[in-house]
């Protein structure tokens, strides 16, 4: 571990930290934000869906300006575009801006994390790829804990505006961070940047996009299900939020305490291994959720969870990367990260149509079987991609 934080902690770890802490301080700013300016309760909710809309539309458009700039000039130009838009709201706290820079800030988060696979991917080798993406997945469950704090703290303590112009000296920070210590790499000649790549990196790859992109999009869904569903949960049981938030937490400690062994695990024993456990510990764990009675059952089945995610920690970018071919890297890199945001998407809009149609016993019961059916598909479809690099 300590040779691997040496050469990825100023380049990887400390940017992707700050953006992660900024990214989830976002969440509990921007619907505040607007309630603050005499906004509804329903364009509180639809400024945190645009920043969503954001990172699914830069997927693709990313990819092809790595195929032009190269992935440190792709996050360069992220992290500024993150300076100008959390500026813009500081200083001109209306609607029409909030709308236009919140989608700007998905625009630009989403740029970042194309980017910064790529990178890892020229940057790391093989054997060590899956510890430098847990570790990127690692900053995420610290910017879990740390973003929401820290924002409810400077807005107690001076207000909106300036809360949000901290974290533009914050996103500065990572621009100054990727101009000093990520190398540059030339994009290859080879890679065109047109809206035709996208076209040639899908049929090229369709095979891996049919595979493993539907299982990672599977994967994808079922996490994001479960943050949607153990509050639920504990809201049919008659819990108060106190012992919901006990049980989140619960899962959330072994979350992230799993994140770099998961990478030292996908090093060892290869990623279609932890692929299979999570989506089984997860459908597991979700599937029982019917069945818990009380508190101390919640806290179980979170934990249970929480296992079953952290051991998947950067195991769907790992993959991406290990997958990524020479020619239209950026394309492919594009799409697959494409596949992911929209399984992200489509799982509280699946709970939220089950919930209406059938109740919500159904709709775990079925995003559960969903996750084990996504299981028995990587074991039956999906090749393992560590010990074979693309060609």
């Amino acid at each position: 571990m300590t040779r691997i934080l040496r050469k990825f902690f100023l380049p990887v770890v400390c940017p992707s930290a700050i953006v992660s802490i900024v990214q989830q301080a976002m969440l509990v700013v921007l619907p505040l934000y607007v309630l603050a300016i005499g906004g509804t309760l329903a364009q509180s909710a639809m400024i945190i869906g645009l920043k969503g809309i954001g990172m699914m539309l830069a997927d693709l458009p990313a990819g092809l300006l790595l195929a032009r700039f190269g992935d440190k000039r792709v996050m360069l130009g992220a992290a500024f575009a993150s300076v100008v838009a959390l500026l813009l709201m500081s200083q001109f706290p209306t609607m029409p801006v909030l709308i236009s820079t919140a989608l700007l800030l998905g625009l630009a988060h989403g740029s970042w994390l194309v980017g910064r696979i790529s990178f890892i991917t020229d940057a790391s080798s093989i054997e060590e790829r899956g510890r430098v993406m847990a570790l990127s997945a690692g900053t995420i469950r610290l910017g879990n804990v740390i973003g929401p704090l820290l924002a409810g703290m400077l807005i107690a303590a001076q207000g909106y505006q300036v809360t949000l112009a901290v974290f533009a000296i914050c996103s500065l920070l990572v621009v100054l961070c990727v101009a000093r210590w990520v190398s540059y790499t030339k994009p290859q000649g080879h890679d065109s940047h047109s809206v035709i790549a996208l076209r040639d990196a899908l049929v090229d790859n369709r095979k891996v996009f049919l595979t493993a992109g539907v299982a990672s999009f599977a994967l994808m869904l079922v996490r994001s299900s479960r943050a949607l569903l153990l509050p639920l949960t504990g809201a049919a049981l008659m819990l108060d939020e106190t012992s919901i938030g006990i049980a989140i937490s619960a899962g959330a400690i072994i979350d992230t305490l799993l994140f770099y062994p998961a990478g030292s695990l996908s090093d060892r024993i290869g990623r279609k291994p932890i692929f299979i456990t999570s989506l089984v510990l997860l459908g597991m764990s979700i599937g029982l959720l019917p069945l818990a009675e009380g508190l101390w059952s919640l806290i179980l089945i979170a934990s249970l969870m929480g296992l079953g995610n952290g051991v998947s920690a950067g195991v769907i970018m790992t993959m991406g990367s290990d997958l990524a071919p020479q020619k239209n890297r950026g394309g492919f890199i594009g799409i697959w990260r494409l596949f992911a945001d929209v399984g992200v998407t489509s799982g509280p809009l699946i709970i939220g149509f089950m919930v209406k149609l059938a109740g919500l016993a159904v709709a775990t019961c079925s995003i559960g079987l969903l996750g084990l059916l996504g299981s028995a598909f990587v074991v039956k479809a999906v090749a393992e991609t560590h010990r074979e690099p693309a060609e």
